[in-house]
């Protein structure tokens, strides 16, 4: 029907059909669905159109894991979610990405790829993309560059650039003028109220920063607010369930699985033509709406399934050669960086002002050099093509989202992120780069320049976390091994649903995106089925 801002609502209970909580990709792409054919829909936001740092707050945790996590900085608390600062970069995972694979302990989805690919069609229109193929070969011209690989030694990999990328701005209309749906802003879950048994959802509670409480009432609900949000609701749901809704198997949590990136030095092309191709992003600026895709390189699934490996992807962005050196990635290099970024972005800091401080002071060295090479770029450019891998991780257990002992001004309690990697998650990344390293020569197309820098954890300097949460609540159809089953419904709880990344047994090198939009038309279509037989 409208947009209500929940500080001013006069109503202490609300009603619908459906409830879903998030309004990012996931939440979105449900309530367009659902509300198409007829059911009442209330989406529930915590944040507001603009973006406010009192509610991205409500994030802040303890990182104590890999790669320095921010939970504060890696997700946006805001009308449209995490769309509205993201790249645009899209790919479906591989088809062996949803097989149970040997050597890598707990892969495998409940259905095949095949499953998915008309919810990945349909999708591919709700991400505002261009056609639904991956082949390389129609990506293929003149104009691309005269780099070419033998696919038979590294295959190319099609990512497309989301333009618009922003669910909030671009859907914002049309949900504002659905006569079904009802966007509540600064609405915030504390608490998901579940029967005697914890086997139906009969409510929401609902807090507001002006003391305003009200509750949600509908015959289904759905948790979208992402990979560590949805762990945290669920484990802090315990009034009735002393663990957790779903955590009957102590597994809301577990399974907390992001992409590591390196950037793993740079490539000298060996001809000048060979500096532009389709392996490049020129500017992530103007992709989307100036370039429309790129393309990765990538083992094939039968090397991967003979090694046994994880996969990886390796394309090319351009940027100033200081940004593929050691010292920008040295401990003190980085946080030099992390905090010129959080000012220019204008975001919250993390609470480990004092480390990053201590860091640039012990490595004052590194911050010089850093320092004078930045000058220098700034009076004599010097572009490079940096190596940017991303890696499959492979699912693990012992890396978590768990409740620490803080509280946020709701009284909830803060998550501590413990994101771990599996040792062999190593070898993917050190595969492919030797078949380029191989390739590249054989083919004489130039030379890789390696950074090989690591720190105290075993991993490259230079590697960060790709803010795509995934894992938490994994789906699976044994309630032992999975949160959700493959509808992606919650283990034990009748009428609670869970979409995005966080079901995802395992998450590929790809961008999550696209699969979180496309598991929501699947979750969508079958809510309504769902609804229509209650009716019937």
């Amino acid at each position: 029907m409208a947009f209500h801002d929940a500080r001013r609502l006069n109503a202490a209970a609300i009603a619908a059909d459906v409830c879903i909580v998030g309004a990012g990709a996931a939440g979105i792409t449900l309530a367009r669905e659902i509300a198409g054919h007829g059911s009442r829909v209330a989406l529930v936001e915590s944040g507001d159109f603009e973006f406010r740092h009192r509610a991205q707050a409500l994030y802040l945790g303890e990182n104590i894991g890999l790669a320095n996590y921010s939970t504060a900085r890696s997700r946006l608390r805001m009308f449209g979610g995490s769309t509205t600062r993201w790249s645009g970069q899209c790919r479906p995972l591989d088809p062996i990405d949803f097989e149970e694979r040997e050597g890598i302990a707990h892969s495998g989805w409940p259905f095949s790829r095949d499953e998915l690919e008309p919810h990945y069609r349909r999708a591919q229109r709700i991400c505002n993309l261009g056609p639904y193929d991956y082949s390389p070969s129609p990506w293929r011209s003149a104009e691309a560059g005269a780099l070419q690989l033998d696919d038979a030694c590294l295959e190319t990999r099609i990512y497309q650039f989301s333009f618009p990328r922003d669910f909030g701005q671009f859907y914002r209309a049309e949900l504002g003028s659905d006569s079904n749906i009802d966007v509540y802003l600064n609405a915030n879950v504390i608490d998901i109220e579940v029967d005697e048994h914890a086997g139906h959802v009969t409510g929401l509670r609902i807090a507001t920063f002006n003391d305003r409480n009200i509750r949600f009432t509908a015959t289904t609900y759905v948790l979208a607010c992402g990979g560590i949000e949805n762990a945290r609701l669920l484990l802090a749901s315990n009034r009735v369930a002393s663990t957790g809704i779903g955590n009957q198997h102590d597994l809301v949590g577990r399974f907390f699985m992001d992409h590591p990136y390196f950037l793993s030095g740079h490539y000298q092309p060996a001809r000048p033509e060979y500096d532009r191709s389709i392996y490049v992003i020129e500017d992530y600026a103007r992709v989307g709406g100036e370039q429309k895709f790129n393309a990765a390189m990538s083992l094939n699934e039968q090397t991967l399934r003979r090694e046994r490996l994880n996969a990886c992807a390796v394309f090319f962005v351009r940027r100033p050669l200081y940004k593929t050196l050691p010292e920008y990635f040295s401990p003190g290099g980085k946080s030099f960086i992390h905090l010129i970024d959080v000012l220019r972005h204008h975001e919250l800091p993390d609470r480990h002002l004092r480390r990053h401080a201590r860091n640039i002071v012990s490595g004052f060295r590194d911050v010089g050099c850093l320092l004078g090479r930045q000058l220098a770029n700034v009076a004599r450019p010097r572009p490079a093509l940096a190596l940017q891998a991303v890696l499959e991780a492979t699912p693990n257990p012992d890396s978590r989202v768990t409740l620490g002992e803080r509280k946020d001004r709701f009284g909830m309690p803060r998550v501590q992120v413990d994101w771990r990697l599996n040792a062999r998650d190593k070898l993917g990344l050190r595969r492919l780069i030797a078949t380029m390293r191989a390739e590249f020569t054989r083919l004489k197309l130039g030379s890789l320049i390696e950074n090989h820098s690591e720190g105290d954890t075993g991993w490259p300097n230079s590697m960060a976390g790709g803010r795509h949460h995934m894992g938490t609540t994994r789906m699976h159809s044994d309630e032992r091994r999975g949160v959700v089953d493959s509808n992606c419904r919650v283990h034990g709880c009748a009428n609670l649903y869970v979409a995005g990344s966080s079901v995802f047994p395992t998450g590929g090198y790809a961008n999550p995106t696209l699969t979180i939009v496309a598991l929501a038309i699947r979750l969508a279509d079958h809510i309504k089925s769902r609804l229509r037989s209650a009716a019937a």
